[in-house]
């Protein structure tokens, strides 16, 4: 049984029912009775001669924390950077061009493991054994591994190793310097120039604060690297078995500052002193950058609190995630899933709420490879861009074709058939 819903007849005058006169004149006379009866309560309280303002009692209401004080740091030029996604957190001075001193054993380490083995032989030339300033004190002859002389290189800062290394791997010293400036173009230190594998002062051998951190956001994408400047102590041995050294890591923030892994330290009468560190805490990385500072390890240790206590980073989709699916246009499907290229990170204030995400979309997708890029998804943190990532097609998209057609129906009855055993 169904119940007729109400209806109303458009184009017909609804009834009004009439009030009774008395009914209204007593409303009337209530109403008046009401507004005198305010007045007499409200009417000491105003102001009078001016306008009327109303004030009202203040209350505490949620918002945005204020923005944290810089923090305070010795050095000349520093840089603060989370790892991920490459965030600059703290800039002083970041692209000016200063000299890099030992730092510059980063990239002759990264070039080392891009290039050679670790169990190749390498035997030390009289050009090397000479080197001055920080030593592991090779002779003329000796042989030691690549993996050896990277100990040596990144823990006790041998200027002896990074040459040996250099021409182990370019060949001749010469050809590794132009390998090295030729890597830091490829990862966009566009304002570096080596002319030695060590960092020993030279006119024309510079680089900046976040030229140091690309590169050593780089080198800490390479497993061992990672491995090799987070470790403390080393016991390295020549090939013949003879030679002993016992290598301590110069980085002394592997042992003062909670969640130190890295990375290099450097030091020159005219770089002064000189440090990239890393840390890690909760899957959070940050890199920091000083050079030239009265206290490296004070300096360092402040950037990284400012890091750590400040900002995190969010993660809004991984690698492979299907975010949407897009209809398809001239295909045999009518949508294909849309993916994230890679993970899609952003590094924000802590206490940041709100993040948009917006997605930049053709809208349809015609035949294309699983994997093709056709989009890009963008975080917004108000009117900021906070992250960014490629959007992929998740599928083959097949162009709809007789050949198609056809192989698609024959798949479909081989399924048919599958499912009623026909095999």
């Amino acid at each position: 049984m169904t119940r007729d819903l109400p209806r109303r007849l458009w184009g017909l005058r609804p009834r009004v029912p009439r009030v009774a006169p008395v009914l209204v004149g007593s409303l009337a006379l209530f109403g008046l009775s009401v507004l005198f009866a305010l007045v007499s309560v409200f009417y000491p309280l105003l102001p009078l001669g001016g306008a009327t303002r109303w004030t009202f009692a203040p209350r505490a209401l949620a918002g945005p924390r204020e923005k944290p004080g810089p923090p305070a740091v010795t050095c000349h030029a520093a840089i603060l950077m989370e790892w991920q996604t490459g965030t600059i957190l703290f800039e002083k001075n970041g692209f000016v061009r200063m000299h890099p001193a030992s730092i510059t054993k980063m990239m002759t380490a990264l070039l080392a493991l891009e290039n050679g083995r670790l169990e190749d032989l390498v035997t030390v030339s009289e050009e090397a054994a000479l080197q001055v300033g920080s030593s592991m004190y090779l002779k003329k002859g000796d042989v030691y591994t690549l993996e050896d002389l990277l100990y040596g290189l990144m823990l006790s800062s041998g200027n002896d190793a990074a040459w040996a290394i250099a021409e182990h791997i370019g060949g001749t010293a010469q050809a590794f310097f132009e390998m090295m400036n030729e890597r830091a173009r490829s990862i966009g230190a566009i304002n570096t120039q080596f002319q030695n594998p060590h960092g020993l002062t030279d006119p024309n051998h510079y680089t900046t604060a976040f030229d140091l951190a690309l590169i050593a956001r780089t080198c800490l994408r390479h497993p061992y690297f990672r491995h090799l400047v987070a470790t403390r102590e080393k016991d390295v041995i020549d090939a013949s078995g003879q030679v002993k050294s016992q290598l301590a890591n110069t980085n002394r923030l592997l042992w003062l500052y909670l969640g130190a892994d890295g990375v290099k330290t450097g030091t020159t009468e005219s770089a002064g002193q000189c440090l990239v560190a890393s840390a890690t805490r909760d899957d959070t990385r940050l890199l920091s950058v000083v050079l030239a500072s009265h206290d490296r390890w004070a300096d360092s240790a402040a950037l990284l609190d400012y890091g750590f206590n400040n900002f995190r980073v969010a993660r809004l989709a991984q690698a492979g995630e299907t975010l949407l699916e897009l209809p398809c246009k001239g295909a045999i499907q009518k949508k294909v899933p849309v993916i994230a290229k890679t993970d899609l990170l952003c590094c924000v204030p802590r206490d940041s709420t709100g993040l948009d995400l917006r997605f930049e979309l053709p809208e349809k997708v015609g035949p294309c490879r699983g994997g093709t890029v056709i989009g890009r998804a963008i975080v917004f943190l108000g009117k900021d861009v906070v992250g960014r990532a490629d959007l992929a097609t998740g599928a083959w998209v097949l162009p709809k074709t007789p050949a198609s057609l056809m192989a698609r129906a024959a798949l479909w009855l081989a399924r048919r058939a599958v499912r009623m055993k026909v095999f």
